[in-house]
């Protein structure tokens, strides 16, 4: 994890501010996401940090993974980069894409670009499936 100058462990989300102000009341469910670039860069971090419990609460049940813990291999994820999110007219529907870099289990650098679809259910986002390319 990347250190701030006064020696607080910056958001791994890329928005150069600590966990504590940053990601940290997501998880900790102090928060809720208001809008779904925020749900990603939450479960990005979540996805660094290896936190589950936040991803499953996130993910739509109706394409929650039966084994998530597949989803998290050994990989470190290096830095996030959202290109730009949009909402459909529906405005229960919205889109993020962005490209992760990350180390796989082998050490060598790869990247994942992503089109992610959330729904929004009860003032909740939820991630629903994305279009990797």
């Amino acid at each position: 994890m990347k250190i701030s100058k006064n020696n607080a462990i910056l958001c791994p989300c890329g928005h150069n501010k600590s966990y504590a102000d940053c990601c940290q009341p997501y998880h900790a469910w102090q928060k809720n996401a208001k809008d779904v670039e925020t749900l990603m860069r939450s479960r990005y971090t979540a996805y660094a940090l290896k936190k589950v419990d936040y991803l499953v609460a996130t993910w739509h049940p109706q394409t929650l993974p039966t084994k998530l813990a597949d989803y998290l291999d050994d990989a470190k994820w290096i830095d996030l980069r959202i290109h730009g999110s949009w909402q459909k007219e529906n405005a229960n529907e919205a889109f993020v894409e962005f490209t992760a870099r990350y180390r796989n289990s082998s050490g060598k650098a790869e990247k994942m670009h992503e089109i992610s679809r959330f729904i929004k259910q009860s003032d909740h986002w939820f991630y629903v499936d994305g279009e990797v390319s």
